[in-house]
């Protein structure tokens, strides 16, 4: 098994970022997180990235626009490539009129001020897998209620098995709304995963993971 990869070549997402275009906008130091879907043949077929700041917005865009462009290193389980979500952070910074970035797929803040080499632990989906719902309360009311966003902060352990060894919902926003808590355990636990990667080999790991709820009738407006 293998993680999915930012890669080195032309179409990487480190490569394709233009840097110095950035830079031309004001923009000269700050990070965001981004989270993709990579599927078998390296294409990331659904993305987003978070970073709602004006000051940000430069590096947001080019992350965005270029995250489309990309192509990653598809992950491997059981010898077959397959889905797997990567959850990751761009930083960025300019010295001496120079840019400089560093892509990291993880967003664990202890790991991203040492600039480990930690791949955090990727979700991935196999053909046939059967997530089921049909136990768990809907989160949101009907489609005409004042629903909110919101976000739940979970803490994940995986062993480097990639079995979950445990995973609880550590902050709720809002946090009048357990259906949101209860929604977002029941979907980790019937989660599949590639274990975290250290220096390129499998380990335990204890990361936080941000899961989002959008309300049909808000994502409407």
């Amino acid at each position: 098994m293998r993680p999915a990869l930012i890669g080195n070549g032309p179409k990487s997402l480190v490569n394709l970022i233009n840097g110095k275009h950035v830079m031309e906008r004001g923009f000269s130091h700050g990070a965001l997180f981004f989270m993709a879907r990579i599927d078998p043949n390296g294409f990331p077929s659904y993305s987003r990235v978070w970073g709602a700041t004006d000051e940000i917005k430069p590096l947001r865009e080019e992350v965005r626009e270029r995250l489309a462009e990309a192509r990653f290193i598809p992950a491997v389980y059981h010898n077959q490539h397959v889905y797997a979500w990567m959850y990751g952070t761009v930083a960025f910074s300019s010295t001496d009129g120079k840019p400089h970035l560093r892509i990291f797929a993880n967003q664990e803040l202890s790991e991203l001020q040492k600039e480990s080499d930690f791949i955090a632990p990727q979700p991935i989906w196999l053909p046939g897998k059967i997530y089921d719902f049909a136990q768990m309360k809907e989160p949101f009311g009907s489609w005409m209620t004042e629903d909110k966003p919101g976000m739940a902060e979970m803490l994940l352990n995986v062993e480097a098995s990639g079995h979950i060894k445990d995973v609880r919902v550590e902050k709720l926003i809002p946090a009048d709304k357990p259906a949101y808590s209860d929604w977002a355990l029941g979907i980790f636990k019937q989660r599949l995963y590639l274990p975290a990667y250290r220096n390129g080999e499998p380990v335990d790991s204890t990361t936080h993971v941000k899961f989002y709820f959008i309300p049909a009738f808000y994502s409407l407006r």
